[in-house]
């Protein structure tokens, strides 16, 4: 009798989905307070108040 072997991902893991992080892609519109196109590549950024600041 032979044994199959697989490398199977935890179930943790499977269940939590792909591991890669998405960063918003979609283009720059008039009028967001959350996102705003503020080095003119026509994606959103971070709006400036969501950013860290130095004491």
């Amino acid at each position: 009798m032979r044994l199959r072997t697989t490398t199977a991902r935890p179930a943790a893991l499977v269940a939590a989905g792909p591991t890669t992080v998405t960063l918003p892609t979609t283009p720059a519109s008039a009028g967001t307070t959350e996102y705003a196109d503020f080095n003119g590549d026509g994606y959103r950024d971070l709006a400036a108040s969501a950013l860290p600041t130095a004491p």
